[in-house]
């Protein structure tokens, strides 16, 4: 988490890390849906500012902003980072989830998956306002379904933990 944080106003000019990356209207979300891959195959959605959510190629959870707070895998567990500042310095205060808190937060996100999957199986739902990629435009929303898909076959896993995190 940065010292200063900002609004993630236009991720499709500055996340530069994200190629392909591309940004989406959804009928049933407020506000553009935008949607991301790294390199190394790790992938991230972000509904508006808030809440974003980050997978490893495989579609299991890695971190999650949600609330104003980061949730990052312990690998059995999320922990709940919130940032305490005074006039010196900023620091994390965690919080590690109990299995039925990680358990709600994750079938939250899977209930707004299941829309956005749902949301590509009728056509007139989403549509493609923007991209970066070297594919087709229909070869990048297949690519993005079969994200979702992933995410939704997961849903109830946490990817392993990060390593040099506790």
């Amino acid at each position: 988490m940065a010292l200063n944080e900002q609004d993630r106003e236009d991720l499709m000019r500055e996340a530069t890390a994200f190629d392909p990356r591309a940004e989406l209207h959804v009928d049933h979300e407020l506000l553009p849906v935008f949607w991301g891959q790294k390199k190394n195959g790790n992938f991230s959605f972000y509904f508006g500012s808030d809440p974003v959510y980050q997978f490893d190629q495989s579609g299991f959870l890695r971190r999650a902003y949600i609330d104003g707070y980061l949730y990052r895998t312990q690998g059995n567990t999320l922990a709940r980072l919130s940032r305490e500042r005074n006039s010196n310095e900023s620091t994390l205060k965690r919080y590690d989830l109990t299995i039925t808190e990680s358990a709600g937060l994750l079938r939250e996100m899977s209930d707004r998956f299941l829309k956005l999957d749902s949301a590509f199986g009728k056509q007139h739902e989403i549509r493609l306002m923007q991209f970066v990629a070297d594919t087709s435009q229909c070869e990048l929303q297949e690519l993005i379904q079969t994200q979702i898909k992933q995410i939704l076959q997961h849903s109830d896993q946490l990817a392993p933990r990060i390593p040099g995190k506790r």
